[in-house]
């Protein structure tokens, strides 16, 4: 896929309307806060993407809306895109027509490797189920539309469970009604979290051995990525049951797959607690190549890769691989301080490019 051109008005701090990188690799340089991420964000974005934090802050101050377009090439053709900002949300057009992330799914779309997917290696558990989740969610819009149930079924219960924390839960026939309401929760949590389970354990036997050999070309050494799970799929039903004392006296679901964690092992010991800063990094790299390379595989065709920061962190080894990589694809764009001495090179200052 290649991104042909794009158009933007009131994105952050982007002033120059026009962007049209040619085929192969692009590079754009600048200093810092001079609005290279937020181009990589902008073209992201209008393909489809998911980005951390909320959209109105990506409108330009004093302004209320932002709008983006896109015109894409595939191997079925070409086709435009747009996405428009505003207080209340985001609305996307594929072809002039409106459309919705599952439509846009449909594209091989972009993917984006930049430094704060370290967070996917040392930050919380969320931080890797929202990877594995925006990943599946690209491959099945039934996934998509399963953790929207599982999420709605989810707080019903989290909200019956705080009921039972009080005096009031304890009068005759309250605990008996308040089991009986979570219980018809419970069979919504399985019913959707069995399969979110499922599907997750078939992505990863898929991922992992992509994830491991980019980490082989990256640096030395094994990785290996396991689901930690809190209950499998068959015992679901029962671990909910089970937990019930105490998850009433939590106010919470302590089981299920909105608790699980992806588990990233680096020559068989943990890499958040005994891996260096240059091998997390070296494992959030892999696990965005793999992730590229399983859509490429999906859509018969190479997404958009766009890479912020190309060189940060990375010794000559690291930055070596992820050129090569990028240089063997139809459409590669770079953002960072320095070019890598190939490809065409867009200088950025203040939001203007040349």
């Amino acid at each position: 896929m290649r991104l042909l051109r794009l158009r933007q008005k009131n994105f952050r701090n982007l002033s120059t309307p026009l962007f049209a990188p040619g085929a192969g690799l692009t590079t754009i340089v600048g200093g810092n806060a001079q609005g290279k991420t937020n181009l990589l964000e902008a073209i992201e974005l209008v393909l489809g993407g998911e980005l951390r934090n909320g959209m109105t802050e990506r409108i330009a101050f004093g302004e209320s809306e932002a709008w983006i377009h896109a015109e894409i090439e595939t191997q079925f053709g070409n086709s435009r895109l747009e996405v428009r900002l505003s207080r209340e949300g985001r609305e996307h057009k594929l072809n002039e027509a409106p459309a919705s992330l599952r439509e846009l799914s449909q594209l091989p779309g972009a993917v984006l490797l930049g430094p704060d997917d370290l967070e996917l290696v040392l930050g919380p558990p969320e931080e890797r189920r929202r990877f594995l989740d925006v990943l599946l969610s690209r491959f099945s819009a039934r996934y998509r539309a399963m953790l929207s149930q599982y999420s709605r079924a989810l707080q019903q219960r989290n909200a019956l469970l705080k009921t039972g924390l009080g005096p009031a839960s304890k009068k005759e026939g309250k605990s008996s009604a308040l089991q009986a309401s979570i219980g018809i929760w419970n069979q919504e949590l399985v019913k959707y979290g069995s399969e979110i389970l499922s599907l997750r354990r078939r992505m990863l036997s898929k991922l992992a051995p992509l994830a491991r050999e980019a980490y082989r070309e990256l640096a030395p050494g094994e990785l290996g990525l396991e689901l930690f799970e809190t209950t499998d799929p068959e015992r679901f039903l029962q671990a909910l049951e089970d937990n019930l004392p105490d998850d009433l006296q939590r106010g919470a679901t302590s089981v299920g797959p909105h608790r699980d964690d992806l588990t990233l092992l680096l020559s068989g010991r943990e890499a958040a607690r005994f891996g260096s800063r240059g091998e997390c990094r070296s494992i959030a790299l892999a696990l965005r190549l793999a992730e590229h390379r399983l859509l490429w595989s999906h859509y018969e065709e190479a997404p958009l890769l766009l890479v912020d920061e190309w060189n940060t962190e990375l010794d000559a080894r690291r930055r070596g691989a992820l050129l090569a990589y990028a240089q063997s694809l139809p459409q590669a764009i770079l953002a960072g301080l320095e070019t890598p001495g190939g490809g065409a090179v867009i200088e950025i200052e203040a939001g203007v490019w040349s």
